[in-house]
């Protein structure tokens, strides 16, 4: 006849690869306890190992992945140690502690042994061994672990064990209390730890190292031109000669044009003197005022450098600007140009920096004090109409600066909530978009404009933001209402949002709900924001 209400117990196998002879022992004593117990009691136990139970996936921390497919999934755990302690994973020794931890933080059993038999020193990893013996000291105080000789050793303890433990679990005098092993899933302010009160914060970024180094560097690059002017322009005479000079007699003005099309005719009337463009002098001027410079007149002397355009009798009909005249006054030109440049990008950081210094900010995390973990949680917020700032409301850099904020992912340095040794970072739903937008085209008549690659940019600056802003939004006629998603979450931790959140106006108070797989009701709570003005 076939069995009714069977119940099933996974078992995780979780030892390092030095053990791997006692793996086949292990499934023996699990079937043999199957057959002598599991059919008179309705009860099986399952193994589980990565090596049959896991499958290829991508989007997190590869432990993880393992802990989401079996790992949390299992009811008890048994574990190995004797030479080797396993590779490391981003948050533990090892993966077979990641998951001796995870099971420990859910109150399930863990049937742990230590294998005391001779080895050959040689062959042994010094720093894996060590790392055993100080987890075994370490551990001695959490459970008791069982010492085994060799196989038949473990054979006869593991056997005996497994029956005494599932056999007490199934007469009742193992309990496990739902009511007790539960979790508490509160929001706190990641700042204060306080789940009373939030207090809004400001960046400081006009105040930064950064904006410190660029206003320096133009200052000092003032100074030096400013120790270097050209005299005047010369007289309209000696410009007269210099100009006829280079195009006299129908002669190249360089020996390589002779190879190239060249107007060499159209270059006497093309020929102009050089001066600072108006706008650069008012941004520099603008910019040395604000820093009590004074600029004289001469500091924009080019001496006599002149421009002409050289007009090459090709297809597209293309032009390029050059000059005459000293390499001091070529010179010169060029540091007054890239001089203007930079003071356009400071006043562009300065703008935007500016304006994200006056965004409320608020850094939430989400608190386990309970005894249990919890998965599949959702935790949802309503903020009142007309005080939420979306990131999509977020202006853009400026042209000359957006494309170096992306290269240093500045939106991830302003706006994400990085962990420390007591709050985890969120991590579950932030995805990367790939960037094709850089390659270069392969034909060089086809490139990119201005406009069209500050577009591009802005594309991607909007995606860096996409993916750190990980929230659902909804709108109500009152509330906007912002969903988290958070899979997993151990006892006794915490997880930071994925990032600030944003306000125009502070709210007297936000509303929250959280849902999960083992909290019974929905949990309510209300945060209380501090308005620094009021």
């Amino acid at each position: 006849m076939p069995r009714e209400g069977i119940t099933i117990y996974n078992l995780l196998i979780s030892c390092p690869g030095d053990v791997n002879s006692y793996l086949g022992i292990l499934k023996d004593s699990v079937e043999n306890f199957n057959r002598a117990f599991g059919a008179l009691n309705n009860i099986e136990v399952v193994t589980k190992h990565w090596s049959t139970d896991s499958y290829p996936e991508s989007g997190n921390r590869p432990q993880e992945l393992l802990n989401k497919q079996f790992v949390r999934g299992c009811d008890a755990a048994v574990v190995i140690f004797w030479t080797r302690f396993g590779t490391p994973t981003d948050k533990f020794g090892s993966g077979t502690e990641e998951e001796i931890e995870e099971m420990l933080s859910a109150d399930k059993q863990v049937f742990m042994y230590f294998l005391d038999a001779p080895v050959n020193p040689s062959e042994v990893d010094m720093g894996q061994y060590q790392k055993v013996i100080d987890f075994k000291e370490k551990y001695k105080d959490r459970g008791v672990f069982g010492v085994i000789k060799d196989e038949l050793d473990f054979q006869r303890q593991f056997s005996n064990h497994l029956a005494m433990y599932f056999l007490s679990l199934i007469s009742g005098t193992v309990q496990e209390s739902k009511e007790e092993l539960q979790s508490n899933l509160i929001i706190k302010d990641f700042d204060t730890f306080s789940d009373k009160f939030f207090t809004p914060k400001k960046s400081l970024l006009l105040e930064s190292e950064f904006i410190y180094k660029k206003k320096e560097e133009i200052i000092n690059e003032i100074r030096f031109l400013e120790n270097s002017v050209l005299p005047k322009r010369g007289n309209e005479e000696l410009r007269n000669v210099e100009s006829d000079s280079v195009v006299k007699s129908n002669k190249p003005v360089n020996p390589d044009f002779s190879s190239l099309n060249i107007d060499v005719e159209s270059l006497r009337s093309n020929i102009t003197d050089v001066e600072i463009d108006v706008s650069w002098k008012n941004t520099i001027n603008d910019f040395a005022i604000k820093n009590n410079i004074e600029l004289d007149d001469d500091f924009w002397n080019l001496g006599n450098l002149q421009s002409y355009v050289v007009n090459f009798n090709v297809p597209f009909g293309n032009k390029g600007e050059s000059f005459l005249g000293t390499d001091l006054e070529k010179n010169r030109f060029k540091s007054i140009k890239n001089l203007f440049t930079k003071v356009k990008k400071y006043i562009e950081y300065c703008d935007y920096f500016q304006y994200i210094d006056g965004i409320e900010q608020v850094r939430f995390m989400i608190s386990n004090s309970g005894k249990k973990y919890d998965e599949d949680i959702d935790v949802k917020l309503k903020v009142p109409k007309g005080c939420l700032l979306k990131h999509q409301e977020i202006p853009f850099p400026g042209l000359n600066i957006i494309e170096y904020l992306i290269d240093i992912n500045f939106t991830d340095y302003v706006f994400s909530i990085k962990e420390t040794e007591t709050v985890s970072e969120y991590s579950y739903s932030k995805t990367e978009h790939l960037n094709f937008n850089n390659i270069p085209s392969p034909n060089p008549f086809f490139q990119k404009s201005i406009s069209d690659k500050y577009e591009e940019n802005k594309n991607n600056y909007l995606d860096s933001l996409d993916s750190l802003f990980s929230y659902k939004v909804f709108d109500s006629s009152e509330f906007d209402v912002l969903v988290l998603h958070i899979e997993y979450l151990k006892h006794n931790s915490s997880m930071a949002f994925p990032s600030v959140l944003m306000f125009k106006n502070i709210p007297e108070a936000i509303t929250y709900e959280i849902t999960s797989k083992y909290l019974p009701d929905v949990v309510q709570g209300n945060i209380k924001l501090e308005n620094r003005d009021s």
